[in-house]
């Protein structure tokens, strides 16, 4: 399956925005921009709660059936599927919970809901929401989101983070936005109370710092690189992650797949590469980054999406935001 997108239900659950791109290989369900959270749940297939239950065992010593209080299943409550073994204090927030904070946000007129959906038969959901209008930069685009999301396999706690898009080719430059409190985003261990307010608060949803991000982006955008000054930076970027954190010499990080591909990338190759903001800037070279990590990095399509937002590939980006930060500051 695409993404690893839940199809637990037997369809695609995600749900996304009427008259919007369709994403993901055109698979979910289409959505009317003002309906109600619940419409959402409901094409999202997320129409189900995390159940508990206490872990039991058959023991070979008692010769019955012994529970383990310490240990709880969580499972669905629409087909009874496990998601995990956590514990006892593992404090879930649950679809409804997700939903509902954009659906308040929504009634403001702060946000609009944009994309919803599971991955991972469930244990991942996340929700998409659209913070205000686009911003330009220079001749080319972005969007800003806000994404908040969850997990049920105690793999990742709630997290609702400042992301924008780059409309032309919808890659995401995650933690690229902060608050006043110079947070790139709020993070709610799943041993604490999952309190909206306070998220809003410490998330600062007024978005100043959308402001500063333009700016940012737009110094990046009149920042020309020459070859040496690209290829300095790409080190820098790659040699945190190499693999098995071994350090390489450059002649090995510039034969690297990642490496070669982010410079045909930013040479020409990537969407919109042909656009003044683009060409051969640092804008440019952070684009054609995110647009390796989002749409090619990876044998398999299947944990793309997942890296790109939650896994190494949101590290890597937020790497490549920091350095070009630097370059510009």
């Amino acid at each position: 399956m695409a993404h690893q997108i839940d199809f637990t239900t037997g369809q695609a659950a995600i749900a996304y925005v009427t008259g919007s791109e369709t994403p993901w290989h055109g698979l979910g369900q289409t959505v009317d921009p003002h309906a109600p959270v619940e419409v959402w749940q409901m094409a999202a297939q997320l129409e189900w709660q995390a159940l508990r239950a206490e872990v039991q065992f058959d023991s070979s010593v008692s010769g019955g059936r012994e529970t383990y209080t310490d240990k709880h299943v969580l499972y669905r409550s629409d087909c009874g599927a496990p998601l995990s073994v956590v514990s006892s204090d593992y404090r879930v927030v649950q679809p409804a919970d997700i939903l509902h904070f954009f659906g308040e946000l929504a009634q403001a007129k702060q946000f609009s809901i944009e994309t919803v959906g599971a991955l991972m038969a469930g244990r991942r959901i996340w929700a998409l929401g659209r913070v205000g209008d686009n911003a330009r930069i220079l001749d080319d685009e972005v969007a800003p989101y806000l994404l908040l999301a969850t997990s049920y396999d105690g793999t990742m706690a709630t997290v609702a983070r400042f992301t924008t898009i780059r409309v032309v080719c919808n890659n995401t430059l995650q933690a690229c936005l902060r608050n006043a409190s110079s947070q790139r985003q709020v993070t709610i261990s799943h041993q604490a109370i999952f309190d909206p307010k306070e998220v809003r608060a410490d998330l600062g949803i007024a978005l100043d710092a959308w402001d500063e991000f333009q700016h940012k982006a737009g110094l990046m955008a009149q920042r020309k690189l020459s070859t040496l000054e690209t290829d300095a930076w790409l080190l820098d970027l790659f040699q945190p992650f190499m693999p098995y954190g071994q350090t390489y010499s450059p002649e090995q990080v510039r034969k690297s797949k990642g490496y070669r591909r982010i410079v045909d990338l930013f040479a020409g190759e990537m969407i919109g590469g042909a656009q003044d903001a683009t060409d051969k800037t640092l804008w440019g070279l952070l684009n054609a980054t995110t647009e390796y990590i989002d749409h090619e990095k990876g044998r398999m399509q299947d944990n793309r999406l997942n890296a790109a937002w939650f896994g190494p590939g949101a590290r890597f980006k937020d790497h490549a935001f920091a350095l070009a930060e630097k370059l510009v500051a």
